[in-house]
């Protein structure tokens, strides 16, 4: 009964009765960088990825970051290496196959395991913008990440109650001429 008076009182005064504030997951979605040429299907970063890879760690820096995930793509892994390395971190690897299911399963099982953190996840463009779409994000942000490929940040914002927030940075190194 007490109980019961108490939360009356809470709710007409205007209070919030909420444990605490939602929990806000930060998803640091990160395109690999540029690659070199070669006719490899596997290449390594270019130069110029190599400078988008060190850029990356100066612009996130000051973010608390939990986690760092890649795929075993090389210019993926040498994307976010440096971050690593900066961070003391060790790499989480993941794997994503064309099954929409599995790649679904994968990106839920990294926000449950990081709820209320910020997490680093390095892949390819296409792998990068099925798992934006899976926070509910639509629109420009996705595009215009996708269309420029490589060296690309995207950093979403999630919680239960609001729609995901999403703001880019640009990682893309203009080219010594």
């Amino acid at each position: 009964m007490f109980k019961a008076v108490l939360m009356a009182t809470l709710l007409a005064t205007g209070l919030r009765v909420s444990a605490g504030e939602p929990q806000v997951t930060t998803l640091v979605f990160v395109n690999a960088g540029e690659m070199e040429v070669s006719t490899s299907t596997d290449a390594n970063l270019s130069t110029t990825g190599q400078e988008q890879a060190n850029q990356l760690v100066s612009s996130l820096d000051g973010m608390d970051i939990s986690a760092i995930y890649t795929t075993f793509v090389n210019r993926a892994v040498e994307t976010v290496t440096p971050l690593a390395k900066a961070r003391m971190k060790q790499l989480d690897y993941f794997k994503l196959t064309d099954d929409p299911e599995q790649a679904a399963s994968v990106f839920n099982d990294l926000i449950k395991r990081n709820k209320g953190k910020t997490i680093v996840i390095c892949s390819d463009p296409e792998n990068i913008t099925a798992m934006i779409y899976r926070t509910g994000l639509r629109g420009k942000e996705i595009k215009t990440l996708y269309d420029k490929g490589c060296g690309h940040v995207l950093i979403v914002k999630q919680s239960s109650n609001n729609a995901p927030v999403a703001q880019k940075l640009n990682m893309n190194i203009q080219k010594k001429v």
